[in-house]
């Protein structure tokens, strides 16, 4: 089990841009920023200063960078980008579909919810929520190994993401020993 720092949603929202920004180059990144109209620079990762108590500022906060991205993925749309652009467009996309919502009054705020698969980690976006138990969490990935019990060799090994199941990694951890798949048949019950 490898651990990761987990993002709140403003530090993910922001990681995301910046990573964006980073992707993209020089010149569509000038252009990606003329669409911005927030007062944001989305030069570093750090928090905003703003008053954190008052949940009028941190709404407005949350909205203004919604509508920043919302801006930046319009003007992309139909545009070709380099692989690296489109993995970071696509990684901010998702961090915004997945932790804001869009309340009656048009205001997009932070969802009381966590989504399934949720991505906690811009820099290592496969990352997620684990349970070792169901009273203790982690927040990274799981590591999965296979020993011979007669010679008590690692005979394979494996890397998961936080979420996953740990049955998920036993087919590829064995797949030395296991037999082939065959296909599967059709049964009639009846």
């Amino acid at each position: 089990m490898t651990r990761v720092a987990t993002m709140d949603t403003i530090t993910l929202i922001r990681s995301a841009i910046c990573g964006l920004l980073t992707a993209a180059g020089a010149d569509l990144a000038a252009r990606l920023r003329a669409v911005v109209t927030s007062e944001d620079d989305y030069v570093c990762t750090a928090k905003p200063l703003i008053d954190w108590d008052d949940q009028a500022a941190r709404d407005a906060l949350i909205d203004s960078r919604a509508q920043d991205r919302f801006a930046m993925l319009a003007l992309l749309d139909g545009v070709e980008i380099a692989e690296d652009a489109d993995k970071a467009a696509r990684l901010l996309a998702k961090v915004l579909g997945q932790d804001l919502t869009d309340d009656d009054d048009g205001v997009l705020r932070i969802a009381r919810r966590v989504a399934a698969d949720r991505v906690i980690y811009t820099v290592d976006p496969e990352t997620r929520h684990g349970h070792k138990t169901q009273a203790h969490g982690f927040d990274g990935h799981k590591g999965h190994i296979a020993i011979d019990p007669d010679s008590e060799s690692i005979t394979a090994t494996n890397v998961s993401s936080g979420n996953s199941g740990d049955a998920e990694a036993a087919e590829t951890l064995l797949a030395d020993i296991l037999p082939p798949r065959s296909r599967s048949r059709s049964r009639s019950f009846g």
